[in-house]
């Protein structure tokens, strides 16, 4: 193995120096020449120092080299780095197949360290591909450092079956035996196959050691003549395998477990020393590596500052006014009979003094927002060098005190906005440590409490679209106006939110407007599904423990990103928070789903408990509370309580919930928000303040909105209050985001509601929202998210922000005139958008009393025009004076005639057609003229009756007149 194991040293040689130069002084002894043994050379190796134009050379001299492939994948640092993610795009390294065809014995060798977690991927792969009408590849060898059970596998296929392939796996980790041979080691591990065709064996080795050895009666020669190989994917349909490939050799041998022993050991010192890394300073007790990369690692220190038992560094700091200590860590690293030792120098600075360590603590000391203050702020009252932190308000004290904090080592300054102007606070803080102290002020700006709440009369969308490539990130909607089932697309159909920390993934955004009125925050998930390995299974057990927050005054102009951990250690998932204003602690209460596990050891987590849902209480989405369990249902195996969301009425709390048993929503209610629930679902009866069942299945049954399509199940609901004048008439919306794997159509389906308290009340309103989605670029539609009421300021500010093309910033004036009598026809509206765009269009306008335009004068109406932001418009309606009649009867020959006097009080002509029991005469009038018509009845004697004249087929004027003889 000479030429193997020299390549190696060359690589690791340059690792060595550099990780040398920063953290280690002294020799390094030298090991055992088990290295140096003689033995078979490698048929294709990659050491991947370096890459050209995608291309990884093969060290054997064979040719064999591999090409990168996709996207995301790059050698640096003697290292291939695979991306995962998607198996369309997620980059992995091709290997040429030439040299394995035909081989009953062959021998696979890689240093891997892992990120994908437990899942079905594959690091390392060679087979057969999938054959035209295929849907799998029935012969293979597949190397996965993590099964979906966190077990090492290596496998072969033993039989062929077109249908179930891994069926037929046999070896470490199989898929019918998950649990064989080890768990996966951390780190970088060096992952040995032997598949011996000639001997009928198939032998997995880490790091050197033997863990499973099963009998095969395939090899690779079966798998064909026509191969394929990678690294970082198979020929399944499963994700890229994410992680680093250190090196990777396959010998065209069978190695015997002494050969593969002497592999390992002699690849592994230097890889180990590579791998550890030590403080170069150090105030606190810390944690030695008493392993790597499989080596075993023993400490000694030369300071009694640095204390070593096992792994743990216990420092002991110099006396203030002392100097620092320096001491030296050896270690040593020992494999099979192989040694080597180095050495780090590690700084033990001295303790501060206490005057010091105070004023360390008071420069630490800020408030963010300061001069923009309109809630309640945490401050801390623990110093990181161990001060105590005491707060005082030093002017302002109407509008400031400090009270207890939402958690340990926090304090709350509470803030009643003052009305009028803006007012200014001044707090005081003192860092204390023993007998010293530190002081400062800080001056706070707060904003004058908002005026009366303006109306509600438009919404704005907050949502994700799914797992697709760039999904995962936070897109905003806007009504079209009053109305919160047709809405308009904002940002060109691009997310506004992407994600720049955690896992990069955003979903299940939720705003909420501050108690005040004035301020928005939004919470995310923090999750990428796209290319994880293992997926919604993953997530669960290794997922973040943080929530994303944002905040706004104006939905427009966000803050910062903010990444916090509010789960505990022992949460494998923070899903879907949401928050709502909680009046009898006055504080906000933020809750989410997690599994919660036994230990906070993720690697020892093999699946999925169930998910709980979980509370704390903030301030101002800064300093959190401790995690609370709210619900703690077990539904089933795996499955538990997520996705609630909430809306008060009346005093009491509605709670609606994605039940897992049956993925339907619950709903239930309270007068107590913080009421927990345990053990079993709650039932109808209880008392007002715990939480009683309202309704299951909510919706279940009815009508999508799809051709012929039904709601069955769902998930992340969001409950919101229809404001006022909102066109569809309804009280509540209730939206329940149906996903393909629910049988949906990959949106939210909309429920209307005139009573929130009747759970069979929600009517079906899919068909009108499925015609006036909001889609992104990429034709992505609105998941879980929220939606949220916003005034016609606020939704003007967002379309102005978002949607210039939308956003009406002119309307010309609209006019119209009309003869008294006579209703008038109103115009269209011609608008100027923030583009610059001017269009006419309809308008809906309000009925027009007639009394409005009995009488000359002036009035107005109002409307909305039917652009996409349907803007409110005014009409300014002239009257001008109308036609009068003035009516009498005689007597001519005997018989009786009806005289109509009509009179044009206006100042343009008139086309007048007066009508009568007895006939019709027309007249035309110039503006200030009068005229007299008469009807012959023709009779003797006429009951009493009326005349009527009429513009233009209006009528404008009526008169009676009385019964009459002659």
């Amino acid at each position: 193995m000479t030429n193997l194991l020299a390549a190696s040293a060359r690589k690791t040689a340059a690792v060595i120096a550099a990780a040398a130069t920063i953290v280690a002084i002294g020799a390094v002894s030298s090991h055992t020449a088990s290295a140096a043994a003689e033995g078979p050379a490698p048929l294709i190796h990659y050491s991947f120092d370096s890459a050209a134009g995608g291309t990884v050379g093969d060290l054997s001299g064979n040719g064999y080299d591999g090409v990168i492939k996709q996207s995301g994948a790059s050698v640096a640092g003697g290292q291939l780095t695979l991306p995962g993610g998607a198996r369309a795009t997620a980059g992995y390294l091709e290997i040429p197949t030439a040299g394995l065809v035909g081989k009953q014995q062959l021998t696979v060798s890689t240093w891997l360290t892992g990120r994908s977690g437990p899942a079905n991927t594959a690091a390392a792969f060679i087979g057969a591909p999938v054959a035209s009408g295929a849907s799998y590849s029935s012969a293979y060898w597949l190397l996965n450092p993590t099964n979906p059970s966190g077990y090492v596998k290596s496998v072969l296929t033993n039989t062929v079956s077109a249908t179930a392939p891994w069926g037929t796996e046999v070896g470490a980790g199989s898929t019918n035996a998950a649990t064989s041979g080890i768990k996966t080691p951390a780190g970088l591990s060096l992952y040995t196959t032997v598949i011996d065709g000639v001997a009928g064996t198939l032998t997995t080795y880490v790091n050197g050691t033997q863990i499973s050895a099963v009998p095969i009666a395939r090899n690779i020669s079966s798998f064909g003549s026509n191969l394929v190989s990678y690294l970082g994917r198979s020929t399944y349909n499963d994700p890229g395998w994410a992680g680093d490939v250190d090196d990777f050799a396959v010998y065209a041998t069978a190695l015997s477990a002494s050969d593969v022993t002497s592999l390992y050991t002699g690849q592994a010192l230097d890889r180990a020393v590579a791998g550890v890394t030590v403080p170069g300073s150090a105030t606190s007790s810390f944690t030695l590596p008493t392993s790597s990369s499989g080596v075993s690692v023993s400490w000694a220190s030369d300071n009694a500052a640095i204390q070593v038992s096992g792994g743990t560094a216990t420092v002991t700091r110099p006396s203030a006014g002392s100097a620092d200590a320096v001491a030296t860590l050896t270690a040593t690293f020992t494999v099979g009979g192989a040694t080597t030792t180095r050495t780090y120098s590690v700084t033990v600075p001295a303790e501060l003094s206490d005057q010091a360590k105070a004023d360390a603590d008071l420069a630490a000391v800020s408030i963010s927002g300061a001069g923009d203050v309109r809630t309640a702020l945490s401050v801390a009252t623990a110093g990181a060098n161990g001060s105590s932190l005491s707060w005082s308000v030093v002017s302002g004290t109407a509008v400031a005190s400090i009270e207890e904090g939402v958690k340990a080592g926090s304090a709350t300054v509470a803030i009643t906005r003052p009305a009028g102007a803006d007012a200014t606070v001044v707090l005081a803080v003192t860092a204390t440590v023993g007998a010293a102290t530190a002081s400062k002020q800080i001056t706070l700006t707060v904003k004058q409490a908002p005026t009366a709440s303006a109306e509600k009369e438009a919404y704005v969308w907050a949502f994700f679209t799914g797992e697709g490539a760039g999904a995962e990130r936070v897109s905003l909607a806007a009504s079209k106006g009053n109305d919160a089932l047709r809405w308009n697309t904002l940002n060109d159909g691009e997310p506004i939110f992407t994600s720049t920390q955690g896992t990069t993934g955003l979903r299940d955004p939720f705003i909420i407007r501050s108690h005040e009125g004035d301020k928005f925050y939004m919470l995310a998930t923090d999750l990428k599904v796209a290319g994880l390995a293992g997926g919604f299974t993953t997530a669960q057990i290794s997922g973040s423990r943080a929530i994303e927050v944002w905040e706004s005054t104006d939905l427009v102009n966000w803050s910062a990103q903010r990444h916090v951990e509010v789960s505990s250690a022992y949460a494998g998932n923070t899903w879907a928070p949401e928050a709502y204003w909680d009046d009898e602690i006055g504080r906000y209460v933020v809750f989410w789903a997690s599994n919660l596990y036994p230990t906070t050891d993720v690697a020892s987590r093999t699946a999925v408990t169930y998910n709980r849902m979980i509370y704390v209480t903030t301030d101002d989405f800064v300093t959190f509370s401790e995690p609370q369990i709210w619900s703690d249902v077990k539904r089933g195996t795996g499955l538990g309580l997520i996705d609630s969301t909430v809306a008060e009425h009346d005093g009491t709390y509605y709670r609606f919930t994605k039940d897992e048993a049956s993925m339907t929503i619950r709903e239930e209610k309270s007068t107590d928000l913080l009421a927990t629930i345990s053990g079993t679902l709650p039932g109808t009866s209880g008392a007002a303040d715990e939480w009683t069942l309202v309704q299951e299945k909510i919706a279940t049954g009815l009508p999508n909105g799809e051709p012929g399509g039904t709601y069955s199940s769902g998930e992340g609901p969001s409950i919101f209050p229809s404001n006022p004048g909102d066109v569809n008439g309804f009280d509540w919306y209730l939206f329940i985001d149906q996903p393909n794997y629910h049988g949906g159509p990959n949106h939210y389906i909309p429920f209307g509601s005139t009573d929130i308290t009747n759970g069979a009340s929600w009517q079906p309103l899919g068909s009108i929202l499925r015609e006036n989605l909001p889609q992104n670029s990429d034709g992505g539609k609105p998941r879980h998210g929220t939606v949220i009421p916003v005034t016609r300021a606020e939704y003007q500010t967002v379309l102005e922000g978002f949607a210039p093309e939308i956003a009406v910033t002119e309307v010309a004036p609209i006019t119209a005139s009309t003869r008294a009598g006579t209703a008038p026809v109103l115009p269209k509206a011609t608008l100027t958008t923030a583009s610059g765009a001017t269009s006419t269009v309809d308008v809906s306008w309000e009925g027009v009393d007639p009394a409005d335009y009995a009488a000359a004068g002036t009035f107005t109406v109002r409307g909305i025009a039917q652009d996409a932001s349907r803007m409110p418009v005014t009409a300014t309606v002239t009257v001008t004076p109308g036609i009068s009649l003035d009516l009498s009867t005689r007597c001519v020959a005997g018989k009786v005639v009806v005289a109509a006097t009509v009179a044009n009080a206006g100042s343009a002509a008139a086309h007048v057609t007066v009508s009568s029991a007895y006939g019709e005469k027309v007249v035309d009038l110039a503006g200030g003229k009068s005229t007299t018509v008469t009807f012959s009845t023709r009779a003797a004697s006429v009951a009493s009756g009326s005349v009527q004249a009429s513009v233009d087929g209006a009528t404008v004027a009526t008169a009676a007149y009385g019964s009459r003889t002659c």
